[in-house]
């Protein structure tokens, strides 16, 4: 599984899950809710892009992302759901 953000807002853009089917692995791109946005076959040798678990960028959209949990729990009126 991987997850794709905004590098400005920091804010979830898609998530990938790869999944085998018959023999043959997929990575299928899901997006916003559950569209999805692309499926394809995955080739083994090319590997990963870059994977970024931990420094600054990391703690940003970690801060990014609590504080829109902490929100969804919030009410509009600042109240605890």
């Amino acid at each position: 599984m991987s997850a794709e953000v905004r590098t400005d807002t920091g804010k979830f853009i898609n998530s990938a899950w790869d999944v085998n089917v018959d023999g043959r692995r997929w990575r299928v791109v899901i997006g916003l809710h559950d569209t999805v946005e692309t499926a394809f076959t995955v080739n083994r040798a090319r590997g990963p892009g870059e994977v970024v678990i931990g420094g600054p960028l990391y703690d940003f959209v970690e801060r990014v992302n609590h504080q829109l949990m902490c929100d969804e729990v919030r009410g509009d009126d600042g109240s605890r759901l």
